[in-house]
Formats: structure tokens, C-alpha cells, sequence
């Protein structure tokens, strides 16, 4: 029996299901979360879907966004996880991950190139362009109707994962699978306006705070900028307000490699990667620990931001054969 089948047997006939994702929660894993909650929870059939952080304000236009539940607040432990969007079982958290580990049967789906394959079973494709793809494969195998509100789900998953199908791993099948989630009554104008048209003050505040770090090495090849928590607390901005700040230096003419630096704390920095033709970003967060595609991938150095920053951007170059 292959692992789609298998998979789909066990959402079918389980009576529990706990379903998880990665911390820093963006539209393709909160999308695939939610469409799979909406489409299993029914019947006699107990879900949860848990996330130890609160959903991002702008992703809160997603049905079934409420139902999303703290760990601690888990009744009991249920036989069967499905874990998304997640390379290993440290990404959820410390706590998610200590629940998961008490869970005999874990699913895992994902499309990253540097999945661990956790689960006991485990539907990985990293040909895929979100995971939202292979929980719609899901679902299908389950011959699960697609109502709008999953479909909106999935749509979300799949244009946030793309860029607006922008970025390479776009191919016809996404397009193909986005014109059945379109005729399920998917509104794509409503979906852009909440994701790019209705930004928070505290997000054009920070932007003003960051530009002005924009750096750029290796020819103007590799640009970068940072963010420090003095302007985080200056501008009143959480994690959530960061995200889409890398297209910025991505968007600047003849850069490769773009990088976003976030200061975590005295010797953490968070660091996200993106580049446009040539370099596998996911090979050069790899080199410190982290990972996720050939386009966009990040990791943790524990490292102060200036020795970061100084470190990272000469791996980059050195990526460019400049280093």
C-alpha cells in the first residue's frame, strides 16, 4: 500500500487525531492546519489543532482560526498525529514536541528537501510547491468534498508558498490545483487583500526602522538588512510584523542572495535566506543548522547580530564564489 493510501486510512478511521505545525507560523502552515481541521473534524472524529503561539493577526481571516488550541490545553493525548510543514520534530516547539512524543502514530507531510522523516509514516514531496498541495492529495485520496472554507485554506497555503506563484517551484500542477480550489468558490482579490493590502501600522513602522541597515557584499550580489530588538521595542512590532521584510533586499536590482537578520537575544540571531537563480539557499542554511528550499530556507546562529551578520554574509559570498 503506498504512504498517500496508508495515510489517508488512518485519518479515515481514527477517532483522535492531534494535529501540529512549526513555530513562526506563516500562511502555509496555518492554511494546510486549518484545511485539514475543516475537513476531518466531523462525526464522531475528535481534532485538535494545537500551536503553542497565537495565530498572526493578518492570517485571521482563515476559517476555523479560533479553534486553534494551546498545547497545555489538550484534554488528553490522542493515537495519531498529523504533523505539517515541519523537517523534524523539534520545529513545533519544545512543548508540541514533548506531546508528539507521546503519540504512538505520527504523520508526517511536507515538502521540505531536508525532511528528517520522522513519522511512521511520512508523505514528503519536495517537488511540491506548499504543503497545502499534499494535504489537497490528502484529502482527494479521501474522497473528501471540498467546501469552501477548506478550499480557502489550501488557496493560502499555496499563494503564500509561491509568492503570488512568482517563484520557481510554481509548475502547472499548482496552477492546476489552484483552478479547483478557485471553483470551490476561493475569492482570490479577498485572500490578496488580507495577506499584502491591510498591513499593520507597527509592520510600515519597522520597515521604516530597517531600510536604513540595508547592506550589500559580494559585488551588491548578497543584501541584507537587521533587526534589532531596541527597533522592535521602539516601533511596539512582534515576530509576525517581520515577515515579508526579505523581499525587500531580494527586490534590489542584481542581488542574489537576500538576508534578513533578527536579534533573538545577546547570542541568538535568527537568520532567513532567500536567493533568485543561482544559489541553494537551503544548502547555505544548512551549513548552520537550519534549512527548507533551493528559493527560501533560514536557521539560528547563536551568535551576537554583528557577528552574525559578518559570518553569514561571507558564507553567502564564498556561496557566489566570491568569498
Amino acid at each position: 500500500m503506498d504512504e498517500r493510501r496508508a495515510i489517508a486510512r488512518i485519518l479515515r478511521t481514527s477517532r483522535e487525531l492531534l494535529l501540529a505545525t512549526h513555530l513562526v507560523a506563516d500562511g502555509d502552515c496555518l492554511g494546510s492546519m486549518l484545511a485539514a481541521y475543516l475537513a476531518l473534524n466531523h462525526g464522531e472524529r475528535r481534532v485538535w489543532a494545537v500551536h503553542p503561539e497565537p495565530v498572526p493577526q493578518h492570517y485571521r481571516f482563515l476559517p476555523g482560526y479560533e479553534a486553534i488550541t494551546h498545547p497545555r490545553a489538550l484534554p488528553s493525548v490522542p493515537q495519531v498525529a498529523l504533523v505539517l510543514d515541519c523537517t523534524d520534530l523539534e520545529r513545533p516547539g519544545a512543548e508540541v514536541e514533548a506531546l508528539l512524543r507521546q503519540i504512538p502514530v505520527i504523520i508526517n507531510v511536507d515538502h521540505h528537501a531536508g525532511n528528517q522523516y520522522f513519522g511512521q509514516f511520512n508523505y514528503v514531496r519536495p517537488e511540491a510547491a506548499a504543503t497545502a498541495e499534499l494535504v489537497f492529495d490528502l484529502l482527494e485520496e479521501m474522497q473528501t468534498a471540498l467546501s469552501p472554507a477548506v478550499a480557502l485554506a489550501l488557496y493560502t497555503g499555496v499563494v503564500t508558498d509561491t509568492g503570488c506563484f512568482q517563484y520557481e517551484n510554481t509548475t502547472p500542477r499548482t496552477h492546476r490545483l489552484t483552478a479547483r480550489l478557485l471553483e470551490a468558490g476561493v475569492a482570490p482579490e479577498e485572500v490578496h487583500r488580507h495577506l499584502w493590502e491591510e498591513k499593520p501600522l507597527a509592520t510600515l513602522r519597522l520597515l521604516g526602522k530597517v531600510l536604513p541597515t540595508l547592506g550589500l557584499a559580494a559585488g551588491g550580489r548578497v543584501a541584507w538588512m537587521t533587526v534589532t530588538r531596541p527597533i522592535m521595542e521602539e516601533v511596539g512590532a512582534e515576530q509576525e510584523h517581520c515577515e515579508g521584510l526579505i523581499e525587500y533586499p531580494r527586490s534590489l536590482a542584481g542581488v542574489e542572495v537576500a538576508i534578513l537578520f533578527r536579534e533573538m537575544g545577546p547570542r541568538e540571531t535568527k537568520v532567513g535566506f532567500r536567493s533568485k537563480q543561482q544559489v541553494d539557499v537551503n544548502l547555505l542554511a544548512a551549513r548552520f543548522g537550519g534549512g527548507g528550499h533551493r528559493r527560501a530556507a533560514g536557521c539560528t546562529v547563536f551568535l551576537p547580530l554583528d557577528e552574525a551578520v559578518a559570518v553569514v554574509v561571507q558564507a553567502a559570498a564564498a556561496a557566489l564564489g566570491e568569498g
